[in-house]
């Protein structure tokens, strides 16, 4: 069939929707309609934590949920059956590890009640969308995937938010037995579709959704238009950046450097760091509008070992400190804060693109060290800003805090030309650091400093490449930096991936042997 594909925004879809071709539109519900409440799933693990008399960290059942959640979803993308909320729990107390009893019934009950005492947040964009809906002729419904909420908890949340009644019907996979992209829930759409507004055909009914797979091509491959919401849509705050990407090929600072920089090269976090600062500076009237008495820094989000950008984040507040000490007329509390984050992927996110990325990391954890009080002023540095993804979970994570503090997100560079590929920060990432020996090069700098893109990268390369990095290590006596690698690894729980198992075993190995030659 002739059927139609768009990509972007709300404003785009709103535009494309004046011409009045459609006169049914079907709205995902995830991360399209609403945006996932991390305080939720904090509560929930607590909940299991308890249930399970508290043998397992929150950290520890935060990730079941999450590899759970994960590989149903990708079951559901290839058109499998459904499986119910109940199974799902199972396969998470499974997961975990835990042999002894537990009433997953109830377990189910309370986590409704959670998710209603702390429920997700409504995407601004959908809203002005929806509102700006025709209603004359046209009718509008949910098509969506559900996993551990069921459609019917769902159905509870759109009642108090008194958008229940707007919506002609709902469909949700744990109902109808199967999810989108298979066949079967997109029969039901038209089925249902043509009970409420007789004689439409495909191409006047629209599916929008945040998915590539299941709200994209699922309803192209059924005959039905499909919008595909793209990730960087919504964000509440501008992106300043020292540096803008215009072209791919030319860049406005040293690539060479910058990959240096994202293997933990200090030395260029520095003058990176020197950079941004002198751009804040410049900018400084227009940031400090309403001269705050108390600022927080914040890093890119990690687990326990750092990213590159926080050595970025914390120099930046070190010549910020000095600054406010020698040139601030009044005292201002300065405090350099932490976002904690529940890593859950291996893939080399530079390498990804827009959609990619957005569905990587939606599903992560994410929390504050540093809760920002209303009268807090936040900075949010990161090194670079492609598509906006993380952003956007930054941002949500505020709202969901209920954070509707002063902030500014600044970068060093920000992709500005859409022409240009989101992969185009995978080559700045490798542009230097292409090779075992360059990364070795990077390492054995005394500027060097752990990041947890060295470690993932090391871990996962082959066996020839691996054997190569420590044996280089111990032929140059650097011991030090075996055991520091090996630690830090254990700290960010990289035992429990599997694609590096094998290699962490044999740095074990490696560190034993060193221990007993001794």
């Amino acid at each position: 069939m002739n059927t139609v594909l768009f990509v972007g925004t709300w404003n785009r879809l709103s535009s494309l929707s004046k011409n009045g071709s459609y006169f049914h539109y079907s709205f995902d519900f995830w991360n399209t309609i609403v945006f996932s409440n991390p305080i939720f799933k904090e509560k929930r693990a607590e909940l299991v934590c308890h249930l399970l008399d508290g043998q397992f960290t929150t950290t520890d059942i935060n990730k079941a949920f999450e590899e759970v959640g994960r590989n149903y979803n990708r079951l559901m993308e290839s058109g499998s059956k459904t499986t119910t909320p109940y199974e799902l729990c199972d396969s998470v107390i499974k997961k975990i590890g835990f042999n002894g009893k537990i009433d997953l019934n109830f377990l189910l009950e309370e986590v409704g009640k959670i998710f209603l005492q702390n429920p997700p947040i409504l995407c601004e964009g959908f809203l002005n969308f929806f509102h700006s809906i025709n209603p004359n002729g046209t009718t509008i419904s949910i098509t969506s995937n559900t996993a551990f909420i069921s459609g019917s908890i769902i159905k509870q949340f759109l009642a108090s938010c008194r958008l229940l009644d707007k919506f002609h019907f709902c469909l949700f996979s744990d109902e109808i037995g199967f999810g989108k992209p298979a066949k079967e829930i997109f029969q039901a759409l038209i089925f249902n579709t043509n009970k409420v507004n007789p004689g439409l055909i495909g191409q006047e009914i629209i599916h929008i959704g945040d998915n590539s797979i299941t709200d994209f091509e699922g309803p192209r491959n059924f005959g039905l238009c499909s919008f595909l919401i793209t990730p960087n849509q919504g964000l509440n705050n501008p992106r300043y950046a020292v540096h803008s990407i215009t072209n791919e090929t030319k860049f406005s600072f040293s690539s060479i450097a910058y990959s240096k920089f994202k293997f933990g090269d200090y030395s260029v976090a520095k003058k990176f760091a020197a950079e941004l600062f002198d751009y804040f500076l410049a900018s400084r009237v227009h940031f400090f509008e309403k001269n705050p008495k108390k600022i927080i820094v914040y890093s890119s989000p990690y687990s326990q070992v750092p990213t590159s950008s926080y050595y970025l984040a914390a120099e930046f507040f070190e010549l910020l400190k000095e600054h406010l000490y020698f040139q601030s007329d009044e005292e201002v509390e300065l405090k350099f804060g932490k976002i904690n984050r529940c890593q859950t992927y291996t893939e080399d996110y530079g390498a990804m693109d827009s959609q990619q990325r957005y569905n990587l990391i939606k599903n992560d954890t994410y929390s504050f060290s540093d809760v920002p009080d209303d009268k807090s002023f936040c900075i949010f540095i990161d090194d670079i800003s492609i598509t906006g993804s993380h952003q956007l979970v930054v941002e949500n994570m505020l709202s969901s805090y209920k954070c509707f503090n002063s902030c500014i997100f600044l970068y060093y560079a920000k992709l500005d030309n859409l022409d240009i590929p989101a992969s185009v920060e995978n080559e700045l990432n490798f542009c230097y650091v292409n090779s075992i020996e360059n990364l070795l090069d990077v390492f054995l700098d005394d500027s060097f400093r752990f990041t947890t893109r060295v470690i993932k990268n090391v871990l996962s390369r082959n066996n020839i490449e691996f054997n190569f990095f420590f044996e280089t290590l111990l032929r140059k006596k650097r011991v030090e930096l075996i055991s520091e690698f090996y630690f830090l690894a254990l700290s960010n729980k990289y035992e429990s991936i599997d694609i590096y198992k094998d290699n962490l075993f044999s740095i074990q190995k490696m560190i034993d042997d060193i221990r007993q030659s001794n």
